[in-house]
């Protein structure tokens, strides 16, 4: 014979929903911890710097036509791409293979940046040469 529950029985009652949906299954990982290390984070995006240099017309034109051979083939690359990857690729050298690349180079000549002293020939003007310079 089948029992049927009444109102009145002692049965267990049931816990409340919200109390138990305030216990979580499962704890939360604390910052910090190893689960939360365990996550693959993004490398930090380095900084960048400005820089300014001279070359020679004939590494210009070879900057070009590496970007036009680049692109031909499906790859734009930036100037700037292009040197990042040489200086890559000089480090992957030993250093006697790139001390003979760097005397393979043609030397040029200084030129006169701002602040440049050497190139501009040696020291500064006084206050009293600018003035009488300008008066002239």
């Amino acid at each position: 014979m089948a029992r049927v529950a009444t109102a009145g029985a002692s049965a267990p009652a049931a816990p409340p929903a919200a109390a138990a949906s305030s216990i979580p299954a499962e704890p939360r990982p604390r910052p910090g911890t190893a689960a939360q290390a365990a996550k693959p984070s993004k490398p930090k995006a380095e900084k960048r710097q400005r820089e300014s240099f001279t070359l020679a017309a004939s590494d210009v034109h070879r900057l070009d036509a590496l970007r036009s051979d680049m692109k031909a083939i499906g790859r734009p690359a930036r100037k700037s791409e292009l040197v990042r990857a040489g200086l890559a690729a000089l480090a992957a050298l030993g250093h006697a293979d790139t001390v003979a690349l760097l005397d393979a180079l043609p030397s040029l000549r200084r030129s006169a940046g701002k602040g440049d002293r050497k190139a501009k020939g040696g020291k500064k003007k006084s206050p009293k040469r600018k003035a009488a310079a300008r008066k002239r």
